[in-house]
């Protein structure tokens, strides 16, 4: 008989983006494995809504009767909801780490946000019988045996790379373009990922060849400091934006592009990150323009495997190099068939079940 899991989680299946559609792919594959997932919904405004949220979430918990509780950051207070849901329900948590709560390039070490973060960090450390962390994020694989050197080892497990969904991408026909196409899905972050460096090489590529028959495609964040950021580098003609659009409909797009544009900055806080979004770039096996300083680790896998081109992300000539590598096929794409098997979404869904199955073995 299947068993049920609570997940908390600030998405819905049924929203936008790519954190919405790993909801939803968790509750498939997880299926699979023998657990049910019942969401838990905790939305913004996050510390003035939470006591209705937690309240809600109590309510879904006692009417599926779950088994466990499942809570996934970011932000940092879901896990909080976790803790407080499992000890209502009196059932296992289990606490996911998709990203790092302390060690991030965007939280200031003794700042007013900082000291929460760390409580519900050393609470989900001290308190959930599982935390689950997975290999990509900006975290050093001994961060918790140095940070908490008294937490049990057995409880802390390290996660593969998310991956991709093979079935989905196996089963999408790719769009078609009349132009070279260079497409970005995704978010940006202030300060931090953004566009800039990007507009500037393409626009030196344009300048350098003459070659204006392509076009940058931005799925999900744009302002309108990027769109004059275009129009100085001389490149609005060749960008074209959208707003977010389902999982299901960017997978097409992702296929049917000439190339596919990864930002990762140059901040050393981020040199271990290898995000999810990689993997779906992987999955869509479309060849990587990824800038970032070739120093970190997603450069590395990007370059090792034959998935594309690096260049730093503050070099507009650099960059302009990289485009023409692609554009004019000097780059050739030929990884090794094994990566589309082994990165899959599929595989870490069946280390979570393990997890769950471990938790629960007693009940």
């Amino acid at each position: 008989m299947d068993r049920t899991v609570l997940l908390v989680t600030n998405r819905r299946p049924e929203d936008s983006g790519g954190r919405a559609e790993k909801v939803a792919t968790r509750r498939e594959l997880l299926s699979a494995h023998g657990w049910d997932v019942a969401v838990a919904h905790m939305p913004e405004p996050y510390f003035a809504g939470f006591p209705f949220a937690l309240w809600r979430c109590a309510g879904v918990g006692r009417t599926v009767d779950a088994d466990a509780v499942l809570s996934i950051n970011n932000p940092f207070h879901l896990h909080l909801g976790g803790y407080l849901l499992s000890q209502y329900l009196g059932v296992p948590w289990i606490a996911e780490f998709r990203d790092p709560i302390l060690p991030r390039p965007d939280l200031e070490a003794g700042s007013p946000r900082w000291y929460p973060a760390a409580a519900v960090e050393r609470l989900a450390v001290t308190r959930a019988d599982r935390l689950l962390w997975y290999d990509g994020i900006q975290m050093a694989d001994d961060y918790f045996e140095r940070t908490y050197p008294g937490a049990d080892p057995d409880r802390i497990v390290k996660l593969p790379f998310m991956g991709y969904r093979k079935s989905a991408f196996d089963a999408a026909e790719p769009a078609a373009y009349d132009r070279f196409s260079i497409t970005y899905a995704g978010s940006f972050y202030e300060g931090w990922i953004e566009p800039y460096g990007f507009l500037s090489g393409l626009g030196s590529y344009a300048d350098r060849t003459g070659d204006r028959d392509l076009t940058a495609q931005f799925y999900g964040d744009w302002d309108d400091d990027y769109g004059r950021a275009a129009t100085a580098a001389g490149v609005e003609g060749l960008v074209d934006t959208h707003e977010f659009v389902p999982h299901e409909e960017i997978i097409p797009v992702l296929k049917g592009s000439d190339a596919l544009l990864y930002v990762g900055g140059d901040d050393p806080d981020n040199a271990r990150n290898v995000p999810s979004k990689l993997f779906d770039y992987l999955g869509a096996r479309t060849p990587i323009l990824a800038l970032v300083d070739p120093d970190f680790r997603v450069a590395s896998f990007v370059e090792d495997n034959g998935l594309g081109v690096v260049a730093p992300p503050d070099d507009p000539e650099a960059i302009a190099d990289a485009i023409e590598a692609l554009r004019s096929g000097a780059f050739e794409y030929d990884p090794d068939p094994e990566l589309f098997d082994r990165y899959t979404r599929e595989a870490s869904a069946g280390r979570i079940a393990d997890a769950l199955d471990a938790v629960t073995a007693n009940q």
